[in-house]
C-alpha cells in the first residue's frame, strides 16, 4: 500500500498536537477540512491521502484552538467592546439572567438561560438551528454533539462541561448536511476560540455562524481516565452519575442515589485534560455571549455581553420576556467568585507552563502565544513604551480599607488588583483578589487591606519598554506592574494582559 505524503498541516498538527495528547476533541479540524478528510473519534484520523486533492492545504493546523496560528487575528472579533479587564477579557457588559419560565428552569441544574435563549431565537427565525452538546441518554457523562432544529430541541440543552464533545464537528454537519445558514454554536472557551479561527480564516462555511455563545469552564477531563478515577476511588460507576458541578474550591459529584461527593481542585486536577492545564480562558473570551453558573446565587447565571450583535440578541429576548435579567452589582459575591476561578485559572496555567517547561514536556502551542510573546513579538515590544498602553486613571484604596471595602471596588470596577496608599498618600502595597479570598467571609468587614496586602512595591518608568515590562512581571511572577516617574509618583498602572493587547495592534 502506497504511504501518505506529507503534507505540511496535517503532519504538523499530528505531531505537536494530537500525538504529545493535547488535543481536546473539539472536532474543528472534522469540520474545516475541505475534502473531508479527518475524522474525529477517539483521536482525530486522517481517513485518505487529501495530497491528491490538495497541495499544502494548511487549515487543519491554522483552526486547532492548541496551535499559534490566528490567535491575535481572533482577538479581533471581540476587541471592540467597551471594557478589558485581565480576569474576564474584553466586554460591555455583565449581568445576571434567568429563564422566566419554570419549566425550562426545571429541565436544567442552572437558570435555563441558554435554553430559553435558544428557543427564543428559533422560535423567531433570528436563528435556523444550534449546536450544542447533548447528554447521552444512556450515560450521562457522555456527551454527543447535536444539531438542533426546532425549539423543543433545545429544552435538553447540555448543563454539564467536565468531558469533552466534538460540537465543531456538528457546526460542518449543520452547514453540509442539513444546509443551515443562521446557526448559533454553543461550546466551551477551546471550541469558541476554533470557531473564531474559522472566521478569521475566511473559510467558506463561517458565513452560516449567527452567533457563538460560550459556556464557562474550568477543566475539561478525559471521560475514560474521570471514570476509572471515581470508580476506583469512591466506588461510583458512570451510570450513578448525575451530575458534576463546579463549586468554588471543589467539585461536586451526585449520584442517583443522592450521594454527594466534594473533590477538591487540587485533586481533580490530576485527571484533567493535558491541553487544559494551560488553559488561561474560565468565561469564554472569545464568544459573543458567555453564559456561566451565578453561585452562591441560587436560580441565576452570570452573562457576559460581548459584542454589539450578542448585546441586541439578549435585548429581543429580554423585551420578549423569555429571560429576566438583573445587575451583578446586586449580588457582589456571584461577581468576586467568577473573578477568582478566572484569575485561578490564568496563574494555574502560567504556573503549570513554567513546571512543564522545566521537564522538557510540551506545551500547545495555542497557550504559550497567549500567555506570552513570541521572540519576534518581543523585538516589537522593543519599541512600544509603557507610557502608550498603561491605564493612567489609576484607581487606589486607603490602607485602613476593610476587605468588605475591596470587595465592593471589585465588583464597582471590575479589578482584581489595587494599589494601596498610607493616610500620607504614599504606596505601601497592592492588594488584590486572591489576598482578599483567603480572609473568611465573616471576617471581612474587620480586617483592614492593610494587613492583607503585599508590602513590596515593583515598579517600571513610563519610558521603559514593554518588553521590559513584561520580563519584569515574568522575573517576579505577578501579573501587574506599578508605573512610577522619577519622583516616585504614581503615574499609571500596566498588567500583562495590557502588554499582550499591545500585540493585536501590531499585526
Amino acid at each position: 500500500m502506497r504511504g501518505f505524503r506529507k503534507i505540511i498541516a496535517y503532519d504538523d498538527l499530528k505531531r505537536l498536537v494530537i500525538d504529545n495528547g493535547l488535543c481536546t476533541l473539539c472536532g474543528a479540524c472534522e469540520a474545516a477540512c475541505p475534502t473531508h478528510a479527518i475524522r474525529v473519534e477517539e483521536t482525530p484520523q486522517r481517513l485518505y491521502n487529501c495530497s491528491e486533492n490538495l497541495d499544502l492545504c494548511p487549515i487543519c493546523y491554522d483552526i486547532c484552538p492548541h496551535t499559534d496560528a490566528l490567535i491575535r487575528e481572533a482577538t479581533r472579533f471581540v476587541s471592540d467592546a467597551l471594557y478589558r479587564r485581565e480576569s474576564l477579557g474584553y466586554y460591555r457588559k455583565i449581568l445576571l439572567a434567568q429563564a422566566t419560565s419554570p419549566t425550562i428552569r426545571g429541565l436544567t441544574r442552572s437558570a435555563g438561560v441558554v435554553n430559553a435563549l435558544l428557543s427564543f431565537a428559533l422560535d423567531r427565525k433570528i436563528i435556523d438551528s444550534a449546536v450544542i452538546a447533548r447528554k447521552s441518554p444512556r450515560l450521562i457523562l457522555k456527551l454527543q454533539p447535536s444539531i438542533g432544529l426546532v425549539p423543543d430541541d433545545m429544552l435538553s440543552a447540555v448543563d454539564s462541561k467536565v468531558v469533552p464533545c466534538a460540537v465543531a464537528e456538528a457546526f460542518g454537519r449543520a452547514v453540509y448536511e442539513y444546509g443551515r445558514h443562521k446557526i448559533a454554536f454553543v461550546g466551551i472557551p477551546c471550541h469558541i476560540l476554533a470557531l473564531r479561527k474559522l472566521e478569521a480564516w475566511q473559510h467558506k462555511i463561517i458565513d452560516n455562524l449567527s452567533i457563538t455563545i460560550g459556556l464557562f469552564c474550568l477543566w475539561t477531563f478525559s471521560l475514560g481516565v474521570l471514570s476509572e478515577y471515581l470508580l476506583h476511588n469512591y466506588g461510583i460507576a458512570p451510570s450513578e452519575i448525575v451530575s458534576i458541578d463546579l463549586a468554588l474550591e471543589d467539585y461536586v459529584v451526585t449520584t442517583l442515589d443522592n450521594r454527594v461527593l466534594r473533590l477538591p481542585l487540587y485533586e481533580v486536577k490530576n485527571h484533567i485534560m493535558n491541553s487544559c492545564r494551560t488553559c488561561m480562558d474560565y468565561t469564554a473570551e472569545f464568544a459573543d455571549l458567555s453564559i456561566g453558573g451565578g453561585a452562591p446565587l441560587k436560580g441565576w447565571s452570570m452573562v457576559i455581553v460581548r459584542t454589539q450583535r450578542s448585546e441586541e440578541f439578549l435585548e429581543k429576548a429580554v423585551n420578549s420576556g423569555v429571560i429576566r435579567v438583573m445587575d451583578v452589582d446586586a449580588e457582589p459575591e456571584t461577581l468576586a467568585r467568577v473573578i477568582h476561578l478566572a484569575t485561578r485559572k490564568k496563574e494555574s496555567a502560567l504556573k503549570d507552563m513554567e513546571d512543564m517547561r522545566s521537564k522538557g514536556l510540551p506545551i500547545p502551542m495555542g497557550a504559550e502565544a497567549l500567555a506570552k510573546p513570541s521572540i519576534n513579538e518581543l523585538t516589537k515590544l522593543e519599541s512600544i513604551r509603557v507610557e502608550e498602553v498603561m491605564t493612567r486613571e489609576v484607581l487606589t484604596l486607603p490602607s485602613k480599607a476593610t476587605v468588605s471595602d475591596f470587595f465592593d471596588e471589585v465588583v464597582r470596577c471590575h479589578h482584581i488588583g489595587f494599589p494601596v496608599r498610607s493616610p500620607n498618600g504614599e504606596i505601601i502595597g497592592v492588594v488584590t483578589l486572591q489576598d482578599a479570598m483567603k480572609v473568611p467571609p465573616d471576617r471581612r468587614k474587620n480586617t483592614l487591606i492593610e494587613d492583607v496586602c503585599s508590602k513590596t512595591v515593583i515598579a517600571i518608568s513610563p519610558h521603559a519598554s514593554l518588553a521590559e515590562a513584561f520580563d519584569k512581571m515574568t522575573k517576579h511572577d505577578i501579573g501587574r506592574l506599578l508605573v512610577m516617574d522619577r519622583d516616585n509618583h504614581l503615574v499609571g498602572i500596566i498588567t500583562r494582559s495590557d502588554v499582550m493587547n499591545a500585540l493585536r495592534r501590531t499585526i
